[in-house]
């Protein structure tokens, strides 16, 4: 059976995925950290890492802040994706 890119993503990534698209609304840092249960810089590293892939984007802040996310229409695709 052929892998699709969702396993291809770290653990902590695919569940943040899975718990955005759950959630269907904004979403914070802190919450992301409670989703997941880890660590300040740990979560930060997550969302810096899923922006990157353009699988979440960044609503409100500035460069160095971010105050919530959406997860992407690319991201909810490679969630429902069958392979």
């Amino acid at each position: 059976m052929k892998g699709t890119g969702l396993m291809k993503l770290p653990v902590y990534e695919r569940e943040v995925l899975r718990c955005a698209l759950m959630s269907s609304k904004p979403f914070s840092p802190a919450v992301v950290r409670s989703w997941v249960l880890i660590k300040h810089e740990a979560g930060r590293q997550v969302l810096k890492s899923l922006e990157s892939k353009e699988l979440i984007r960044r609503i409100g802040g500035s460069q160095e802040r971010s105050y919530a996310f959406l997860i992407t229409e690319k991201a909810v695709a490679l969630l429902h994706r069958i392979e």
